[in-house]
């Protein structure tokens, strides 16, 4: 008898009580959905600021910048919400053993191709969410396993980028990352239309309102 769920990674429907999928292995459920961590020190929250500050320079000053030349005179930082603990989550990474291959649109119509490496499952507002994470297949192999989650949410278009926010995290011990949405930023192509950005995945659209990381781009 099917479930009615299907596989988050290969998209089978599922017989009633699966816990893993039959097909590529893949844990149907997962984890138990990891709360905020509430609290932050100092230190990590002045961490988060630094980090902020060093963008705002690079992005005034550096060559690559995505700014466009002729106005880095005028830029004066990026805007960002205030750093707020209840948006980061230290989650345990719901593995896919056999990755999927998905292929993302960009910016500029072209498709970009990425591993579904697994997916974290969290609560915020109360309520529990689920965000896939991918490698991007041109990615150096490094010591830290790091992941790609592109996402939408309900302040795409209104106070943040409409197309996309861009989160990068590495694991933070065994098994364990920490979602920190105070460290979620905007695609390149939010800045000018020369570059070409991954869109996220429709099951990386979240209903909830994502009030942490940076907003839109004010010229």
């Amino acid at each position: 008898m099917s479930s009615g769920e299907v596989c988050p990674n290969c998209a089978i429907e599922q017989p009633e009580g699966s816990k893993y999928c039959d097909r590529c292995g893949a844990p149907v459920q997962g984890e138990v959905a990891s709360k905020p961590v509430k609290k932050m020190s100092k230190d990590e929250v002045q961490s988060v600021l630094h980090w902020r500050e060093e963008k705002d320079q690079a992005f005034k000053g550096h060559f690559a910048s995505p700014i466009p030349e002729n106005m880095r005179g005028q830029f004066s930082g990026l805007n960002y919400y205030p750093v707020n603990p209840s948006y980061r989550c230290l989650c345990r990474l719901n593995k896919y053993p056999n990755p999927a291959s998905v292929m993302m649109m960009t910016s500029t119509g072209e498709e970009r191709e990425y591993l579904k490496v697994g997916h974290f499952n969290f609560i915020i507002g109360g309520k529990t969410h689920t965000l896939h994470a991918y490698k991007d297949l041109r990615q150096e192999p490094s010591e830290k396993e790091s992941l790609f989650i592109p996402f939408r949410d309900g302040t795409s278009g209104i106070e943040t980028y409409e197309a996309s926010r861009y989160l990068e995290i590495e694991e933070a011990k065994e098994g364990e990352f920490l979602v920190d949405f105070n460290k979620a930023y905007n695609p390149f192509c939010a800045y000018t239309d020369t570059y070409s950005c991954p869109l996220p995945p429709r099951e990386n659209w979240l209903e909830v309102e994502i009030k942490a990381g940076e907003k839109k781009y004010k010229e």
